[in-house]
């Protein structure tokens, strides 16, 4: 069960990063593939997945966030994270657009390292 459970969960992991990425180009290039009701629907069911999928492992294993302060990173990374994507999207002006994000790239990239290394410090370590 616990390897099906990882593997689903680093395979949404991976989906949402394209996801989000391929949704930034397309921003920055004015496409207009992001007016398209599947690319509006499908980042939601990913990260509902990813999120479902990160909680059920989580319980499986027996982890809280409360004593396990990597957990408590990537949760915190991950509210971070959401609130930079959805604002890059929203925000009017194209660099502050452009630099939401970077900056929500770099906070992904944060959540990685703090998921491979189980450290709170996660690259800063």
């Amino acid at each position: 069960m616990y390897i099906a459970l990882k593997h689903i969960h680093l395979t949404f992991v991976v989906l949402s990063l394209l996801a989000f990425f391929v949704r930034g180009i397309w921003l920055f290039m004015n496409s207009g593939m992001l007016g398209k009701k599947w690319v509006k629907i499908l980042p939601h069911i990913i990260s509902t997945i990813l999120l479902v999928s990160g909680v059920v492992l989580a319980v499986h294993l027996g982890m809280k966030p409360g004593s396990q302060p990597w957990l408590m990173a990537k949760i915190i990374g991950l509210i971070v994270y959401i609130g930079l994507g959805v604002a890059a999207f929203k925000v009017p002006n194209p660099t502050a657009s452009k630099l939401l994000w970077v900056s929500a790239l770099l906070v992904f990239a944060y959540i990685l390292s703090v998921a491979i290394t189980k450290s709170a410090l996660g690259f800063f370590s």
